[in-house]
Parts: structure tokens; C-alpha cells; sequence
């Protein structure tokens, strides 16, 4: 992997970024702690119904960020890929978020996975590009310094907690990638975690990142999609109880 990170100073700051496109001030873009980061509007509706959430109007409509009544948590939308979760995380870090919660989507690879499974991803193999940007080192492998407060609670849930492959290629998952991926024991594939955890890492933030099983690889080089399905369905409904009830605060 060709490495592109660059110790120099940066020249172009979220901070700068979001007060020209919000024309506000610091202070008027402050934020909670804490952010749960979806990937579609059903899923954000699943953690802002009930809640008497409100949009932050500073925000807008720059980035929609909902205010969970009563907490020290928000929840947003995402547009996917390892890009938008990295732009999101350096803007929402620069006006107090310190802690990430991820609630993705991954395909499984091996024996091991089935659709509806929900998965703590603790490490995720880099190959996409963000985190070649992020971190100095060659490791091809980024995990998450989070995940030992998580994995007892995902543990009670009955969560496993996997190794991922993140790529930014979604249309060359080859064969060849799949088996070698199994092959050193990673079960999943998504967009975005080497990403997440990347950027985590080199701010001194907390990231940790649950997917739910949405379609499956088999070893005869087959995919199947598991989105219309019942176990899809009961998944989501997992996830979106364990989010309200640990994740939210």
C-alpha cells in the first residue's frame, strides 16, 4: 500500500470549513459529547422517535444534526464510504464530539456469519485510502482502542465481536481477496471502519463501530442479498434496541 501521510501542518480546517458554510460562530456550533452515525433515514428515525429530538439550527443545512432530548447524545445521518465518515468526524470533533458510535452495515464472509448477525468490529484491514493518510505506520491493520469497554456489553447482547476488511472498491470483492480475508480470520467486509478507526486514533477520539449482516459471500463465489429478509429485519431491530438502551447517554 503506497502511504500518504504527511506530518506538515494542515491548511484547510473543519473549523473553518463549517463556520463559511453556517456563517456561525464557534460557540453557536457546540455539540454533546457523544454521536451515533447512521447510514439512512430509517435508522436515524429509530433513534430520534419518541425522543422529542431537534435539529441543531446552527447546523443547517450544512450538516443535520438531530439533539436527543435529554441526553448528552446526538445521532446523524452519513453518506457512505470511508471519505464522508472521516469529514464528518474531523467537523463534529472540532465542536466537542469525542465519542463515535457506529451503526453500519457489512457483508459476511466464512462459516461464521449469517445475515442478521450484529457484529462489534474491533479491527478493520486497510484497504481504502483515508487511513493511509491518518496514521504514520504500516500496519495493515487498524483497530479500535474503544472496544475493550464494549466488548462485555456486546457480549451480553450476544454480539460477536470480528475482524473486518474495509475497501473502497465495493465492485472488486474478488475471490481471491475473500478467501485470503478468511483466511486470516476476518469475517466481514464494509466501506468505512479502517476509516473511522483511522481518523479516531490520530485525534484522540472514541470510535467503536456495530454492523448488522445485510448479505453474505460463499465460498463458491457466490453473493446473496439478505436486505428484504426476516433475519435482516430482526437485526435491525436488535441493534436499534441495544443503541436506545447503551449507547445512547
Amino acid at each position: 500500500m503506497r502511504r500518504f501521510f504527511d506530518p506538515s501542518r494542515v491548511i484547510l480546517e473543519p473549523q473553518a470549513i463549517a463556520g463559511a458554510l453556517t456563517g456561525k460562530q464557534p460557540n453557536e456550533l457546540a455539540l454533546p459529547e457523544r454521536v451515533i452515525v447512521t447510514f439512512n433515514d430509517a435508522d436515524l428515525r429509530r433513534l430520534t422517535g419518541g425522543r422529542g429530538a431537534s435539529v441543531a439550527d446552527a447546523w443547517r443545512p450544512f450538516r443535520m444534526i438531530h439533539l436527543l432530548s435529554g441526553t448528552s447524545t446526538a445521532a446523524i445521518r452519513s453518506s457512505f464510504g470511508g471519505p464522508n465518515i472521516a469529514a464528518l468526524m474531523e467537523e463534529l470533533s472540532a465542536f466537542g464530539v469525542r465519542e463515535f458510535v457506529l451503526w453500519g452495515y457489512c457483508g459476511g464472509m466464512g462459516p461464521d456469519r449469517a445475515v442478521g448477525d450484529v457484529c462489534l468490529a474491533k479491527s478493520a484491514l486497510r484497504e481504502e485510502g483515508i487511513s493511509w493518510h491518518y496514521l504514520p505506520d504500516d500496519d495493515d491493520m487498524v483497530s479500535s482502542r474503544w472496544a475493550d469497554d464494549w466488548v462485555p456489553v456486546a457480549a451480553e447482547a450476544g454480539f460477536p465481536v470480528v475482524d473486518i476488511w474495509t475497501t473502497d472498491a465495493i465492485y472488486r470483492e474478488t475471490l481471491s481477496k475473500i478467501d485470503a480475508c478468511v483466511g486470516r480470520g476476518i469475517s466481514a467486509v464494509e466501506m468505512e471502519v479502517a476509516s473511522f478507526y483511522a481518523v479516531a486514533r490520530a485525534k484522540g477520539l472514541k470510535a467503536i463501530a456495530f454492523l448488522i449482516v445485510s448479505d453474505l459471500f460463499s465460498n463458491n463465489g457466490t453473493w446473496t442479498s439478505g436486505f428484504h429478509t426476516k433475519a435482516f429485519r430482526e437485526g435491525t431491530r436488535k441493534l436499534a434496541r441495544f443503541m436506545n438502551e447503551k449507547a445512547v447517554v
